[in-house]
């Protein structure tokens, strides 16, 4: 008879299925905030509705950085009434108020306790800054704008002077090629070729007049040299012209 008594008694807690409490930590898993700020978190319990898990203790605590542990803070739950024996879910709230400067960077858990067991949640890893981003003072801006602005203004007289320099050398190259390919006055070649359009026999006509007149003309050549072809020249020039017209 004393063991049905005690079986009666036991039922309930053997009828719990495995793992019916639960732990949920709530919001994003890295936050960021600066130093004297307050934070909230938010976390989930969920539990079957019986007398054996009505009551339970809440808190959170976090481990820094250095791995250290700090102790447990409590903290209430909103809780509300459920239906026997059904999974029943409550909001448990907090504020972390003591986000004093960096040192309190780690990561923070909320922790349930019952009488026979302890769950935790995920984790919230909280980066604490001691300061945010801060402008600079005006008047290290106008000292950079006027820094900009002067930078450009030398980049841009530095880049024109370049192209000047560059198309003068091209001007003085193109007159150096020209003035290199200027034969002299017209008509005074030293090779002169004969005339596409005319015929033949006017390209075989002796051409030692106008040698002779470009020679008069030149006034760098000196006077002796100035004479005009000898005898023997003329001679030669007709022998090679009668060459020609027996060969035609």
């Amino acid at each position: 008879m004393a063991f049905r008594f005690l079986g009666l008694i036991l039922l309930p807690w053997t009828l719990q299925p495995a793992g019916a409490q639960q732990l949920t930590q709530l919001g994003d898993p890295i936050l960021v905030t600066l130093a004297g700020h307050h934070l909230p978190l938010t976390c989930e319990v969920s539990y079957p509705y019986t007398p054996a898990f009505k009551e339970y203790k809440f808190s959170y605590y976090h481990i820094d950085l250095q791995v250290r542990q700090s102790p447990p803070i409590s903290a209430n739950c909103n809780k509300a009434p459920g239906v026997e024996n059904k999974t029943h879910t409550e909001i448990c709230s907090f504020t972390l108020t003591s986000l004093h400067n960096a040192s309190a960077t780690g990561t923070y858990y909320c922790q349930v306790e019952w009488p026979t067991r302890k769950e935790k949640g995920e984790g919230t890893f909280i980066l604490v800054r001691d300061a945010g981003y801060k402008e600079p003072p005006e008047g290290s801006k106008k000292l950079l704008l006027f820094t900009f602005t002067g930078l450009l203004a030398m980049l841009s007289i530095l880049e024109t002077g370049l192209l000047i320099w560059k198309a003068k050398k091209w001007r003085m190259s193109a007159k150096k090629i020209l003035h290199q390919k200027d034969p002299g006055p017209a008509g005074c070649s030293a090779d002169p070729k004969p005339d596409q359009a005319g015929s033949i026999y006017t390209a075989l006509q002796s051409r030692q007049s106008e040698v002779y007149d470009c020679l008069q003309n030149d006034a760098s050549i000196p006077p002796s040299e100035r004479s005009p072809p000898t005898q023997r020249e003329h001679q030669m020039r007709g022998e090679e012209s009668d060459v020609i017209y027996e060969n035609f």
